[in-house]
């Protein structure tokens, strides 16, 4: 039976560059831009809904403090952050992680984000559409 990587000592310990009490920080084995980790708690876990209050708050801080650390290091132009939730979304590790992407100006990333809008083909709601939606 094949284990999660995510959950495998072996190959965190290749890439782990920091460890606190409930998450892994490891590089990024395939990088899309230098310094790119990823955080990914300890508890194998699908989705950010199953993780504990505190498991969410110990995941943020962590994600600030290393953000921190790439930023003083090596001082990108701006950072993506991101996680994504089941195989339509992206996600191609069933244990839920964490995504820090350091962006720099001219690293010939396309758009790290799916969810960006094509300000030419897409219009904003109406006022009425928006208010029904909400209000749901």
């Amino acid at each position: 039976m094949k284990t999660c990587d995510f959950c495998n000592l072996g190959i965190l310990e290749k890439q782990k560059i920091y460890e606190t009490k409930t998450e892994f920080v490891i590089y990024n084995i395939r990088p899309a831009t230098k310094g790119q980790c990823l955080i990914i708690p300890k508890r194998h876990i699908s989705n950010i809904r199953e993780l504990s209050q505190d498991e969410l708050f110990n995941l943020i801080k962590t994600v600030q403090f290393v953000s921190e650390k790439l930023n003083s290091k090596l001082a990108p132009a701006g950072f993506n952050y991101c996680f994504n939730e089941g195989k339509t979304a992206g996600q191609s590790i069933n244990h839920f992680h964490f995504h820090i992407l350091p962006r720099y100006e001219k690293d010939n990333v396309p758009e790290f984000h799916l969810f960006h809008r094509n300000h030419k083909t897409k219009k904003n709601l109406e006022e009425t559409e928006l208010k029904k939606i909400v209000d749901e």
